[in-house]
């Protein structure tokens, strides 16, 4: 199934303007981050939790429709994860009829959540006569690792470039909703093509792309961002982690999250992009007993290896 990645070709080299992309995304305010992403929503602040030694705050929130949903932000200003309530319908659908071609039954509890990672090329350092290779490494805001992937398969998933949109009305909408939710600045736009998903369109910035709706629903929003720009975890974890970096993108997208029941009876929860791109399925039983195998394996060399300790 094809990736809900956008065409643009974002350059790697970043215009001024576009370091201000990724400052109005995070604001040390957990409050001015809230009201970007809930514009007039009654927040309350329900706790924090630190998560790989940040501060993580636990938000409620409650939209104009009256419709909750919760949200975990940082001390930094980033959306660990939120979520949001599906007022398409349409989509929903969407979801289900993907769902439906793939499982025997369509889900009925389907959530929609918004996520944001960074995403970060690495390049290799070969020995003598080796190819350098470059990988993508995906990390949280706290700085925890995601995903690695070669670069050269994560371009290959990305689909062609869709029909560009000739409505110079529907152009000029689609644009002020990008520039009013997300692009700031005076980032040049490049195109505005049709998406992979049915009702979408795909706004290409300099620096900066959109997946969004003619209604104002956000799916997906990719930007370049430079180093320094980077929140402090995610800084921090690549300089522990990786000898060099080139580009770095700041990427907030949508998925649905629903249950299915495996062939064993056990509840899989599956994570799933509006085009059918299946992000993650968890099996919460599978991976509890898998963790609880090596604490034993661990817990078994840990006494072993204590010294003056005879085996019994």
């Amino acid at each position: 199934m094809k990736r809900l990645l956008l065409s643009a070709a974002l350059a790697t080299s970043v215009c001024a303007t576009t370091a201000n992309f990724a400052q109005a995304k995070r604001d040390p305010d957990v409050q001015k981050t809230l009201q970007r992403a809930y514009p007039g929503a009654q927040t309350q602040v329900m706790g924090n939790e630190t998560i790989n030694g940040v501060k993580v705050y636990t938000v409620n929130i409650a939209d104009k429709s009256g419709a909750a949903s919760s949200a975990q932000v940082t001390e930094f200003g980033d959306f660990l994860l939120y979520g949001a309530p599906q007022h398409s319908k349409e989509l929903t659908k969407q979801i289900q009829t993907k769902a439906g071609e793939m499982f025997q039954t369509a889900p009925s509890d389907i959530q929609l959540f918004r996520s944001t990672s960074y995403l970060i090329d690495v390049p290799t350092q070969a020995q003598g006569k080796g190819k350098a290779q470059t990988y993508q490494i995906r990390l949280d805001p706290v700085g925890r690792v995601l995903d690695i992937k070669d670069a050269k398969a994560t371009a290959a998933d990305r689909p062609a470039q869709q029909q560009e949109v000739k409505d110079a009305n529907k152009v000029k909408a689609l644009e002020k909703i990008a520039r009013d939710r997300y692009v700031e600045g005076d980032a040049q736009l490049q195109a505005i093509r049709e998406s992979d998903v049915e009702g979408f369109y795909e706004a290409d910035f300099k620096g900066a792309a959109v997946t969004l709706n003619d209604q104002g629903q956000i799916l997906q929003v990719r930007e370049d961002v430079k180093g320094p720009d980077l929140p402090e975890p995610v800084r921090k974890a690549l300089d522990q982690l990786v000898k060099s970096s080139t580009r770095a993108q700041r990427v907030e997208e949508e998925y649905f999250q629903f249950t299915q029941q495996s062939a064993t009876g056990n509840a899989v929860t599956v994570k799933m992009r509006a085009d059918g791109d299946i992000l993650q399925v968890v099996n919460a039983q599978a991976q509890q007993e898998e963790e609880a195998v090596v604490a034993k394996h661990k817990q078994k060399g840990g006494a072993a290896a204590t010294p003056g300790k005879k085996a019994s």
